[in-house]
């Protein structure tokens, strides 16, 4: 049995998983670049700690981005989900 073909059955074995660690990275990437945005300021709020401020801001985030939550959810589904 060569590399690639036990890799290929370990990979086939962990379809689900795969796919909902990709959704979530790529959820968090776009939380990631959205809140260092020039026009956002919850990476300052974030890091002067002030809740006040970045609370509304991740408010906007979700009402603004409600694909990237359910990726994020469905993500974590596929990847905690017992076969």
């Amino acid at each position: 049995m060569g590399i690639t073909q036990t890799l290929g059955d370990a990979l086939a074995g962990r379809a689900y998983q795969l796919v909902g660690v990709v959704f979530g990275v790529a959820a968090i990437a776009h939380f990631a670049l959205w809140a260092q945005a020039p026009d956002q300021t919850l990476d300052t709020a974030v890091a002067t700690g002030d809740v006040s401020a970045a609370l509304p801001e991740a408010v906007a985030y979700a009402q603004g981005h409600p694909a990237y939550l359910l990726a994020f959810v469905v993500g974590a589904v596929l990847l905690v989900r017992q076969p």
